[in-house]
């Protein structure tokens, strides 16, 4: 017998540097822990963040989702189900980075940042990133804008919103929401603003319809904007009014990119301009 294997048999402490290379090949764990108890933990943990998605996307309205081929969740809600599961957001000021592709040099801003839930006691750290090339932004008719037509505080802003939503969704277990999980809170698919963006299409109008012009672009931006100068700068206030004057039959509309087409355009335009006098 070695004297390694003497010490072992004597009750003397194991150095299992001394080992030899037999004895090495079995580990023994320092605990008795059991493979049972932690498959079980895991399937507790995994029953309590399904009961916490149901539970968050409860206090979600319909309004506050827009079906763009599968469940999106927008700002709004994204901010309620923050403020419930006492959600704090720290971010990093946006930072510009250059790329190119077969279209020549294009800039994108990545925003970094962290979320706490503090009912959660979760961390998650992320990104958000938004470039030149966006499709809302970005384009026109189906083209790509050139540099100097491209409002780059348009792209930073969108950058920061991503991180936003996509801190809060992974920080209280949102991400990948299906439309058996909205069934489940409550939430029917056909009472939610559809977007369907067919291709070549600037990211203005659905699915079988012609792309919406710069001029419409313009006007529904000056919708917006006068909407929000009268309700004091409050995007709820004015999301709230952009609801009355744009929803119709079950159909919610409190995001001003989901009026989608030249002719309704035109027919909100016709009544934000009757209300208010002039948009200019």
């Amino acid at each position: 017998m070695s004297k390694e294997n003497e010490k072992v048999t004597n009750g003397e402490e194991f150095d299992e540097r001394s080992a030899s290379p037999e004895m090495s090949l079995i580990s023994i764990p320092e605990r008795g822990i059991s493979i049972e108890k932690e498959l079980a933990e895991i399937e507790k943990n995994v029953e309590f963040f399904n009961r916490v998605k149901i539970i968050a996307l409860k206090m979600t309205k319909p309004q506050d989702w827009v079906d763009m081929g599968g469940p999106y969740l927008m700002d709004r809600g994204a901010q309620n189900v923050a403020i419930a599961f006492g959600v704090d957001i720290t971010q990093e000021a946006p930072r510009m980075e250059w790329a190119e592709d077969a279209n020549g040099r294009y800039y994108m801003f990545i925003a970094s940042g962290r979320a706490h839930a503090k009912r959660l006691n979760r961390f998650v750290e992320d990104i958000g990133i938004c470039s030149q090339r966006d499709k809302f932004f970005g384009m026109s008719n189906g083209k790509l804008k050139e540099i100097q037509d491209v409002d780059m505080a348009n792209i930073i802003r969108k950058a920061s919103t991503n991180l936003y939503n996509r801190l809060v969704k992974r920080v209280i277990g949102l991400s990948g929401v299906t439309w058996d999980d909205l069934a489940a809170a409550g939430i029917k698919r056909e009472s939610l603003a559809r977007v369907e963006y067919r291709s070549g299409n600037q990211g203005g109008g659905p699915a079988g319809r012609a792309p919406v012009s710069d001029e419409h672009i313009a006007r529904r931006d000056k919708i917006w904007k006068k909407l929000l100068e009268l309700a004091g700068g409050d995007k709820a206030k004015a999301s709230a009014e952009l609801d009355r004057l744009a929803s119709f039959g079950d159909k919610r509309v409190t995001d001003i990119a989901q009026v989608t087409s030249e002719k309704w355009i035109d027919s909100l335009y016709g009544k934000v301009k009757k209300e208010c006098g002039s948009l200019d």
